[in-house]
């Protein structure tokens, strides 16, 4: 019996020589393809093979691809694994037109800029008589092109600050309410420095303020339901909206005289 051990034991050391000769080789053959595979990746990001050579941006309409991959100082000699992404971000947000961006990596070459834009709130007319978009944060960006019918007509503004509130407001109004506005006059009087005249693209006339302009304006679909097409006055979109008609103010003019 011991014999027979002896026997098998010197038959299969051959074998267990050559299992361990093959895993030897293929800790070896592990062992250079890592080294191999670090000496390449240490040319790859020491080389400019590893640096930015295309720009995609997507998302933009008012400020073109050029400003944005401007802002975001992407160039060839920037790595492209080591983009220091939230300064990058944060400078693309820095511009007026930009509410959010984010940036990503494509391929070992290739940047992926994404961007959000404010909407046009309106267009201011200025001194010249020409329209300058007025975005939703209140800023102007003269470099925008007018889309006529696309955001109502702010018109005799001169102060930024009314400008700036009027946007505020009609960010937040209904888009259906909106959408109805044609032109926006501020008329100042005595009682009321920020009073609103809106002209209305369904015909009406609207009286209003700058102060809670959008909440004021909210019923002002129902109410209109119920005026009798033809009338000639002024809407007062106020707390108790009512209407005032043309014809009882020129009577009560002639009953003065």
């Amino acid at each position: 019996m011991v014999n027979k051990t002896v026997i098998d034991m010197e038959d299969k050391l051959p074998q267990l020589k050559e299992q361990r000769k093959r895993r030897a080789r293929k800790r070896l053959v592990i062992y250079i393809s890592v080294f191999f595979l670090a000496i390449v990746g240490m040319l790859y990001m020491q080389s400019g093979l590893s640096n930015v050579k295309n720009v995609e941006v997507s998302g933009n309409e008012s400020l073109d691809k050029e400003n944005i991959v401007r802002l975001s100082n992407l160039n060839e000699e920037v790595n492209i694994w080591n983009l220091n992404k939230g300064d990058r971000v944060a400078d693309i947000e820095s511009h007026d037109v930009i509410s959010r961006a984010d940036m990503s990596r494509r391929g070992f070459n290739t940047v992926y800029i994404q961007v959000e834009e404010y909407e046009t709130a309106a267009y201011v007319i200025d001194e010249d008589n020409s329209p300058v978009p007025l975005l939703e944060n209140g800023a102007l960006f003269e470099s925008a092109s007018y889309t006529p019918g696309g955001a109502p007509l702010l018109r005799d503004f001169e102060q930024e600050g009314h400008i700036a509130a009027v946007a505020e407001e009609l960010e937040k109004m209904n888009p259906s309410v909106k959408e109805r506005i044609s032109d926006i006059i501020y008329s100042p009087v005595q009682e009321r420095e920020d009073q609103l005249i809106v002209l209305m693209n369904d015909g009406w006339t609207v009286s209003s303020t700058i102060t809670n302009f959008a909440e004021r304006m909210e019923p002002y679909p129902a109410v209109v339901q119920e005026m009798e097409p033809g009338q000639e006055g002024i809407l007062h979109m106020r707390i108790n909206p009512y209407f005032e008609s043309f014809d009882e103010s020129d009577s009560e003019d002639e009953d003065s005289l």
